[in-house]
């Protein structure tokens, strides 16, 4: 394994949440109070981003 200084040592950040997959099925509902499109409200969306960002945000939030 090739040693990465600029990468941090993970067993010791304590401002996040690293979890494993659940096993267990997950359900997710739309209702009428989500936005019309995968843009409003998210910071992950940003006006600057890529079209090759764009198109992975997209294909990750359901967006056709």
């Amino acid at each position: 394994m090739t040693d990465n200084k600029d990468m941090p040592d993970f067993d010791s950040l304590s401002d996040r949440v690293i979890a494993e997959p659940t096993e267990k099925p997950i359900f997710a509902m739309k209702t009428k109070l989500d936005p019309e499109t995968p843009e409003e409200d998210n910071p992950y969306y940003k006006e600057n981003i890529s079209q090759e960002e764009r198109k992975k945000l997209d294909e990750y939030f359901g967006k056709s």
